[in-house]
């Protein structure tokens, strides 16, 4: 009778507890078998581990992104406050995290259900007492990236940032931990990236890079949507002959304020070539408070019905399209990226190339081509 009464209680989660894999021989054991899982972790382990961008309502930590961590390994608890099985593992985290912390060995709790109530999660750390760190996945954007389906779920970052293993088998954590903290780790400094002020003639646009994409449509390569626009807060821009940012935004979402300043400096930069927009689907006077008490440089507007952002069908936010002055979008996504920052570098590229092409003689023919989509679109390639 208990145990049909339990069943009938996780039925009704919108995300179910986990069961712990059984156990395996060498390295494969380190996961979680789950062949329906595996499809999607298979493909991200080994690769940087997912932008944390989208994570707010931080505890117990000034990091708050990879490049923080670098140096450290990392294990993200997908759980929820609500979710007994993951309560329950919390003091064998706390006694794991003691005896690796001198290692550089770090937890980082990820609240990734949809069933967030920010008193009863403060309410369960302070409980249990567990210092280290935590954040909430509202949007559930890193969770998506990661396949998170069952709570709770491990993750292991290595120290270089990269995700070293997905769905870690709960029975063989200490293990996991134990050989991915003694692996060696040199300390590397990356080379400081060169912004392209100009470039040679003939060079093509960049190569897209594989990444979630958060948008139901990827339009890299393609006509950009008609940016419809029911209230402009600022003057409404001349985009004549320029290469166009357009930042889908609000102002309840961090990272999309925590891109503001950035924003600023991509129009102030590149004020004579290109032209930044951000547009909310918010109350105008929402966005009016808002832009009083924040420096913005760039031109705002409204659209409460956000057909442009349905029109890509934006699936999480701050998402950004980079048109080039024919109508063409060269860069699409999500701005902080691990896979494929929007950097002050992509912005000028994109920049140099548009304004290459705008003056390039009209009898020269265009280069054709797509490497995803065939012939008869724009050609995107290396630099």
């Amino acid at each position: 009778m208990k145990t049909a009464l339990l069943a009938s209680i996780l039925a009704l989660l919108s995300i179910p507890t986990f069961a712990p894999a059984a156990l395996q021989d060498g390295e494969k054991g380190w996961r979680d078998p789950s062949p329906e899982l595996r499809k999607h972790w298979d493909t991200i382990e080994g690769k940087p581990a997912p932008s944390l961008a989208g994570l707010s309502s931080w505890l117990n930590t000034e990091a708050r992104a990879w490049k923080d961590l670098r140096g450290k390994v990392v294990l993200i608890d997908a759980w929820a406050w609500w979710c007994a099985p993951c309560r329950r593992s919390m003091p064998h985290l706390e006694e794991l995290r003691a005896k690796h912390a001198d290692k550089g060995f770090v937890v980082l709790g990820v609240h990734s259900a949809s069933r967030y109530d920010s008193t009863k999660m403060r309410n369960a750390i302070g409980e249990m007492k567990l210092p280290w760190a935590f954040a909430v996945d509202r949007e559930r954007t890193l969770s998506t990236a990661l396949g998170t389906k069952l709570l709770p779920t491990y993750y292991l970052v290595d120290r270089s940032g990269k995700l070293r293993v997905a769905g870690v088998n709960r029975e063989r954590v200490d293990d996991v931990v134990a050989a991915v903290v003694a692996e060696p780790w040199e300390k590397s400094e990356e080379p400081e990236a060169k912004v392209v002020e100009a470039v040679a003639p003939g060079t093509t646009w960049p190569a897209y890079v594989k990444k979630p994409l958060y948008a139901g449509k990827d339009l890299r390569g393609k006509q950009a949507p008609e940016l419809q626009v029911e209230k402009w807060l600022t003057d409404a821009p001349d985009t004549e002959g320029k290469t166009v940012l357009i930042d889908f935004w609000a102002t309840w979402c961090p990272p999309c304020r925590e891109a503001i300043p950035h924003l600023n400096d991509f129009q102030k930069k590149f004020a004579d070539d290109l032209v930044v927009i951000g547009i909310s689907a918010e109350q105008p006077a929402t966005v009016e408070r808002f832009m009083k008490k924040t420096e913005m440089q760039y031109a705002q507007a409204i659209d409460t019905k956000a057909r442009t952002k349905d029109a890509v069908d934006v699936q999480g936010i701050p998402h950004v399209l980079l048109i080039s002055s024919d109508g063409i979008v060269r860069w699409q996504g999500f701005p902080e990226s691990e896979e494929d920052r929007l950097t002050e570098q992509v912005v000028a590229t994109v920049v140099a190339l548009d304004k290459a092409a705008r003056e390039k003689p009209k009898d020269e023919p265009d280069k054709k081509g797509d490497p995803k989509k065939g012939d008869g679109e724009e050609k995107q390639g290396g630099l």
